[in-house]
């Protein structure tokens, strides 16, 4: 139960973590003609989403050496830098890469906030910092640092928020975090209650609508949530489709975008135009740096399953799921579980229940708080039938 809340708390940090790394994204042209290197930042930014990642670094390199003194820049520039290398060497040698840059980071943000107290957009990104430092203790499975860094970040940004209540930004962190307790069990709910989370799911939704509504920098990465949220929790799926749409044409080179974007057409029985995006996609694969690649194959071949599922192809269907599974090489784990469930579907149609009730097994295993983890269940209890 312990490993579970502090995976809560890295969650909420981490994805917060992106969520700033997004942040000049969505400075206004006020705040970009106001904050020096503003607009060469958003460069560096926009490489990054559309899977530029070397330009990015490049670019973000260039305005940390001329614009020490931007709220974003150190933060973006390591987190871009971390994220290059898992892209090009793999996530074991990004810790070293991002462990160094963090110590780094970490003292400069700490200096920033002394030397401009009234400005809160360093305090963020120092939360933020020690939210990525989390994320090395996690891949680590260092469990004493996983808490201390995550909770030093989450008490940074709830410090920040209490003084700054209307700063948009400081809305996601706590939101992602007040969503996932808040969809936990009570046992994890009271023990983040003696921590100060509130743990309410309803809270936690609004807090990153409000944070895709009014944040500075936070807009992209809090509608992105939404969108995970909406997709894969929910099952919201017009709701999922019209919030990805957006970020799609804003950033036609992102993967994981196009990856969104296809699933809610699947889901919506827009299969024609799934289809269409989904070669789209097979093109955009092949040009992915090696280890994105790999990353995102199986996930992609998921998708082609899921589709011919929709059509009606079992088989089809089954021989492309029976490979996402074996190939499936990423340390997130919701394709998946989705995987394992439509497997699990195919099975029970074939009257195969002894497999099915396997692969059920293996989505509830997974317990990552999505959609599949709660149908699994219910299939585990009876067979799936499709109408």
């Amino acid at each position: 139960m312990i490993i579970k809340l502090i995976n809560i708390f890295i969650l909420s940090i981490t994805l917060s973590t992106f969520n700033l790394y997004g942040a000049v994204n969505q400075i206004s042209q006020d705040s970009k003609d106001s904050i020096p290197g503003s607009n060469f930042i958003w460069d560096g930014i926009n490489a990054f989403y559309n899977y530029e990642f070397v330009k990015s670094v490049e670019i973000l390199s260039k305005a940390k050496e001329a614009y020490p003194n931007h709220p974003a820049v150190h933060f973006v520039w390591g987190t871009s830098e971390w994220l290059r290398t898992i892209a090009y060497v793999g996530h074991e040698k990004s810790y070293s890469i991002l462990k160094n840059h963090l110590m780094e980071i970490i003292p400069i943000y700490e200096e920033l906030t002394k030397q401009f107290p009234d400005n809160p957009q360093y305090g963020l990104f120092l939360g933020s910092a020690h939210g990525l430092k989390a994320r090395i203790h996690l891949g680590k499975k260092e469990w004493f640092g996983v808490l201390y860094e995550g909770y030093t970040g989450y008490r940074i940004v709830k410090e920040i928020h209490k003084t700054y209540p209307d700063l948009g930004d400081a809305y996601l962190p706590l939101g992602i975090l007040n969503f996932y307790v808040g969809s936990s069990s009570k046992i994890i709910q009271f023990v983040a209650g003696l921590l100060g989370v509130e743990g309410d799911r309803e809270l936690g939704i609004n807090q990153i609508k409000t944070a895709a509504r009014t944040g500075e920098y936070s807009w992209i990465e809090a509608e992105t949530i939404l969108a995970f949220i909406y997709l894969w929790i929910d099952e919201d799926y017009n709701s999922s489709l019209q919030v990805v749409a957006k970020l799609r044409d804003h950033f036609p080179g992102s993967f994981y975008y196009q990856h969104l974007y296809t699933e809610s057409l699947i889901r919506l029985n827009k299969l024609d135009r799934a289809e269409q995006n989904l070669s789209v996609m097979d093109e955009m694969l092949e040009r992915l740096p090696p280890n994105s690649k790999r990353g995102w194959k199986p996930s992609h071949i998921y998708q082609k399953a899921l589709l011919q599922f929709y059509k009606d192809n079992y088989n089809k269907a089954m021989k492309l799921v029976d490979v996402s599974i074996k190939e499936q090489d990423t340390e997130f784990d919701t394709n998946l579980a989705f995987a394992y469930l439509l497997r699990g579907k195919l099975y029970d149609l074939k009257g195969e229940r002894r497999l099915a009730m396997t692969d059920y097994h293996e989505a509830i295993k997974l317990d990552n708080y999505t959609s599949a983890v709660r149908e699994a269940e219910i299939y585990l209890k009876s067979p799936f039938k499709k109408d």
